[in-house]
Parts: C-alpha cells; sequence; structure tokens
C-alpha cells in the first residue's frame, strides 16, 4: 500500500467522479470490501464526497449522518481506501433521472491498494461487448463503441459519437455480451462524457435510471467465478 499525499487527494477524486468509479463501504472494525458492487462516486463538492445510495446485495443501505465508515475507490490498478464521516443525504435532478445518494466528508488519508485480480470488473475482460446509444424519442442513433467498464450503478461506454452529449441527458442503451452477463436494454443518463486515449472516440459513462436486477446478480455471479478461479491458483 502507498499514501496518497494530501495534494492529490482531490486528484484521486475528481478522477472517481469522471469514471463514475465503483465503491465499497463498510465499519471501522472491519474493512471496506473493494468491491463494484456496492455503489459508485456521483459528485465531488468544495467540502464533501457524494457517493450513491450503496447497496447491500439486492437491497439498499442506509446511512446515517455521523456515521464513520471505511470507503474504498475502484481504480485503474486497485483500490483507493480512506475513512469518511456521513454528513447526510443527496439528490439531483427531477422525475425519472432523479438521482439519490449520501455525502460524505473528504478523506484526510487515502491508501493505495495495489489489487489487479480480485473484487474488480472493468468490462475490458476479453468478451468485447458492444454498445449502441439512442434518442429515446426518435431512436435516432446518436454513438456506438465498446463497454470498458460496468457496476450495477452504471456503465462506461467508449464511442464513435455522431452529436455532441450533455451532462444528465437521457438516452436509451443496448448493449451485448458475449457471455457471463445478459444484454442490456434500458434507459440510462449521461454522467460524463470525456476524449478517450484512441483517436476518434469519447469515453461515455452512463447512470442506469432503472434497476438493472439481472445485471446485479450476473456481476455477483461473475465476481465469485474470479474470486474462486484466483483462490484455485494461489
Amino acid at each position: 500500500m502507498e499514501d496518497a499525499s494530501d495534494a492529490s487527494i482531490r486528484t484521486v477524486l475528481h478522477t472517481a467522479v469522471l469514471r463514475s468509479a465503483s465503491i465499497g463501504i463498510g465499519t471501522l472494525d472491519g474493512a471496506a470490501l473493494p468491491s463494484p458492487l456496492s455503489g459508485h462516486v456521483e459528485e465531488l463538492e468544495d467540502d464533501t464526497l457524494v457517493i450513491s445510495r450503496p447497496h447491500e446485495g439486492a437491497t439498499r443501505r442506509e446511512l446515517v449522518a455521523g456515521e464513520t465508515l471505511h470507503l474504498s475507490i475502484a481504480a485503474d490498478r486497485g483500490f483507493h481506501h480512506g475513512v469518511v464521516t456521513v454528513v447526510g443525504r443527496w439528490s439531483h435532478g427531477i422525475g425519472m433521472c432523479k438521482r439519490y445518494g449520501y455525502r460524505v466528508s473528504i478523506p484526510k488519508v487515502l491508501m493505495h491498494e495495489e489489487r489487479r485480480s480480485l473484487h474488480r470488473v472493468p468490462v475490458a475482460f476479453d468478451l468485447a461487448p458492444r454498445a449502441v446509444l439512442t434518442r429515446p424519442a426518435s431512436l435516432a442513433s446518436v454513438g456506438e463503441g465498446t463497454v470498458i467498464d460496468l457496476s450495477e450503478g452504471g456503465i462506461c461506454v467508449r464511442a464513435q459519437l455522431w452529436t455532441l452529449l450533455r451532462c444528465d441527458e437521457p438516452l436509451l442503451l443496448r448493449a451485448s455480451f458475449p457471455a457471463f452477463i445478459p444484454e442490456i436494454v434500458g434507459r440510462v443518463a449521461v454522467a460524463h462524457v470525456m476524449s478517450a486515449k484512441q483517436t476518434g472516440y469519447t469515453d461515455v459513462g452512463l447512470r442506469f435510471v432503472e434497476a438493472q436486477p439481472e445485471l446485479g446478480r450476473a456481476i455477483r455471479a461473475l465476481e465469485l467465478r474470479r474470486v474462486n478461479r484466483a483462490g484455485a491458483a494461489g
């Protein structure tokens, strides 16, 4: 493990927001499960970090203001761990696109853990999953590409776009996977748009507007498969 300096903590959190990074939470008498199954990072404010309402399996976990938690944030090469205090509830948007979560304090220290084989579900796992994005009303295509990251809270697509997208814009998503993960068809909202390293492509972070129970079960099964495989290899 390595310490993240105070100056780099906000940079780490800002990157997590751009990626809608997955999170794990736990109590201080144990450890946060560094798993993408608990929720994701929503926003970074001046004095607080916003996380989505966390899951415990198929149910939502209620957090209490003043509660102190161990928070794990998924990164490219492992996880960032820190201690946070719940500040209060958070919501954004209206109607079907309204999102709910919690504000927590910004951790004073982040520990970076290198862990590549367990509890991480980027979708560049040899499946070459494809995704198509369309407008909800006209069904006109706005872009298509490859799914590169996936959690119960959202999905990131590296796409060729035919038009500009704005934050919180509603879209329809169809994503197909050769194995393990069921096809995803449903409404999403744009979380972030940023240039990809690949010329001509854009990384589009999307939040699911509708619950994806089959996706959740498939991710947990895939996670268990990976853990068992790593245990057998060890």
